[in-house]
């Protein structure tokens, strides 16, 4: 009887019926965390890209409103985008460009993992330095610096899992 019962068992270790509901579950345990971590892969391409598209418009937004800004506009200070209103001052201010770079934010990007720096340099593009720019550093033909700084979390559970992102962008102030 003993060696009957160990016949059994033994056929029973050997028998292959249900090896493939065991393979699928771990060939498709691997598909989903290799389509997981390509998902979390594009999205930080994405968020990668869109600090450095945030950084090359806050410079053109500083950029373009210099010193004498107001000089030039017919129109109110403020800036009216589909849905809000922006209150901006007409020269650009750090304040300013933080606000226009955090509309820029759509998608999967949140507006507050965004720093913004912005740096009016004082230097001209001319190398003369202090003597053209030294009184008032966001005059036409002065270096305006603008930082974008993104925190990219790979898994939105996973707070240890930060990214950090940056990209710098510098332009020559028109007005």
């Amino acid at each position: 009887m003993k060696k009957k019962m160990m016949r059994k068992l033994r056929g029973f270790v050997r028998e292959e019926s249900g090896s493939e509901l065991v393979e699928f579950t771990m060939s498709a345990a691997a598909l989903m965390f290799i389509l997981l971590v390509l998902i979390e892969t594009m999205w930080a391409v994405y968020a990668y890209h869109f600090t450095t598209y945030a950084a090359q418009q806050g410079a053109r937004f500083a950029m373009v409103r210099g010193y004498t800004w107001s000089h030039y506009v017919s129109e109110p200070c403020s800036t009216t985008y589909p849905g809000f209103t922006m209150p901006y001052s007409c020269t650009a201010s750090q304040s300013d460009v933080q606000n226009y770079v955090d509309s820029l934010a759509t998608g999967g990007i949140n507006p507050s993992k965004i720093t913004v720096t912005a740096n009016w340099t004082g230097t001209a593009v001319d190398g003369s330095g202090p003597t053209t720019c030294g009184t008032t550093n966001n005059q036409a033909g002065c270096l305006v610096q603008v930082k974008v700084a993104y925190t990219f979390n790979y898994l939105p559970f996973l707070t240890s899992s930060g990214l950090n992102l940056s990209a710098t962008s510098e332009k020559v102030i028109l007005q």
